[in-house]
């Protein structure tokens, strides 16, 4: 690492506005004999100003030992639970020899965040297409990204659709059967091709406006901001018996 030679970068004055309201930008500064030592040192300090906002235990010996030894932050965030997104670094030289190092990074808004970086478009994208994918099962996507009361309406909503159009289908099928077995002008059979003309318009509505509400659906896992708290947490585990091991896939939903 050397000393940049670019100009210092505006966020050295003005913290930039958050992309969304799951993390917060911090800058800090850290000080050593090498770029990469003092670039650590202000590592350590945004992790020591993050633990203490979202109330985590943080080791700062241990986190600049490690980081000097070359274990990259992201290990760090993980072992201490403590989320933090390195977004750009300023490095300059003082008149002593020592060097110095501004850094911009996205910190977890609070303790009960899952925090959504703004990383640039495509990974971004990543995160809707994932939400995307989800929403095959109308409303997860949405709840995946915090906005759990609609997605419970759209998948009960869904469902209630789908199973009003099904049953037209079956209602409908019977009135044909009496159509077929009751005389022409009788009026059972009047009464059987009304009903069944009934349930077929009936039937093809349905299923146009389940067809429409599962594109919006998709659509709205797709566009939507996600919410600072993660509703819906999906934990792969391993479930075990005396006499047999198999994945399991949890489900944790706060309302």
């Amino acid at each position: 690492m050397s000393v940049n030679a670019r100009p210092k970068p505006s966020w050295m004055t003005e913290l930039p506005l958050p992309g969304n309201s799951t993390y917060i930008y911090v800058k800090e500064t850290g000080q050593g004999k090498t770029p990469s030592e003092a670039l650590n040192m202000a590592l350590v300090h945004v992790f020591e100003s993050t633990a203490s906002r979202i109330g985590k235990p943080f080791d700062s010996e241990d986190a600049f030992s490690q980081l000097q030894k070359g274990v990259k932050y992201e290990d760090i965030c993980t072992k201490y639970e403590v989320p933090i997104n390195l977004v750009d670094h300023y490095t300059s030289k003082d008149k002593n020899g020592s060097f110095w190092v501004y850094v911009l990074c996205q910190v977890s808004a609070r303790k009960d965040v899952a925090p959504v970086w703004d990383r640039g478009k495509n990974i971004d994208r990543n995160y809707d297409w994932a939400c995307l994918f989800r929403s095959v099962v109308p409303g997860i996507g949405q709840m995946t990204k915090g906005y759990t009361g609609e997605g419970i309406l759209t998948l009960s909503s869904e469902i209630l659709l789908v199973g009003g159009a099904i049953g037209c289908y079956f209602g409908a099928q019977n009135q044909y059967n009496i159509i077929n077995t009751t005389r022409y002008g009788d009026p059972a059979h009047i009464n059987a091709v009304s009903r069944y003309n009934t349930l077929r318009n009936t039937q093809s509505f349905l299923w146009g406006a389940a067809g429409a509400l599962y594109v919006i659906n998709l659509v709205r896992a797709f566009t939507l901001d996600p919410k600072t708290t993660v509703n819906l947490v999906f934990t792969p585990s391993l479930m075990s018996t005396p006499y047999t091991t198999a994945p399991t896939l949890g489900l944790s939903l706060r309302f």
